[in-house]
This record gives structure tokens, sequence and C-alpha cells, in this order.
């Protein structure tokens, strides 16, 4: 299987842009994981947000990962560097490139925790 790379950029503040994301939107009916899944993109963009779509298989620098995380860079290097999110060297270099799979999966963790912690303390309040 080839794996072709496909950037481009639509700006969401364009009218135009945010309307036919919403047509597209509307069609999609069936209930499919897929459909759902791009009629929710689809949605974001209409109601003007940002979306970003990366193939697992993707790699990404730390700083993008750390836009991803919702944290700093230097709290993506000391993940690195704990062993809690894999990463590769470039040859011959000292920068890294992470995949994207290992920044969602460290994403559901943290997501995972949180909310047991909020859980936690949701009980002992209660």
């Amino acid at each position: 299987m080839t794996t072709q790379l496909h950037a481009s950029t639509i700006d969401p503040r364009d009218p135009d842009v945010r309307s036919d994301a919403e047509r597209l939107a509307s069609r999609l009916d069936g209930g499919s994981p897929v459909e759902a899944a791009l009629r929710s993109m689809l949605n974001d963009v209409a109601g003007g947000s940002r979306v970003v779509i990366l193939r697992v298989e993707d790699e990404v620098t730390p700083s993008q990962a750390a836009e991803l995380l919702g944290v700093t860079r230097q709290y993506v290097d000391r993940l690195c560097e704990d062993e809690v999110l894999p990463f590769r060297r470039l040859p011959e270099s000292r920068h890294r490139r992470i995949r994207v799979q290992d920044v969602v999966d460290v994403a559901t963790e943290r997501e995972r925790r949180r909310t047991g912690g909020d859980a936690i303390r949701a009980a002992l309040g209660a």
C-alpha cells in the first residue's frame, strides 16, 4: 500500500468554505463511523474551527506533538526522555520525530487519567 501525502489548507473564516462544509455535512445521512467522523469534521469547519487530519503513521516534530497535546514542547521533550513518548532521531541529527499514533496514545492516557481523577474527586466531594 502506498501512502500519498496530501496537504492542503482551507480557511474556515472564508464564508464559501464554511457554506461548502455545511452543505457536504448535510448530505452525509448514514450512521457509519466514517460518515459520523466526516460529518463531525465538516460541522467543525462550518462552525469556523480549524481542523487537522493526520494519518497515524505520519510523524510530527516535538513542537507539533506539543500543539496536538496542548502542552509545551519542553514537556514533550521530558515525555521523550522519560520514555513515555516513543520517538526516533533523524539520521546524524539530534532532531526527533514522533509518530502521530504515539501522540494519540499519550493523549488518550492523559484523558483517561484526568477523567478518573475527576470521578474520584466527585465521589469524595459527594
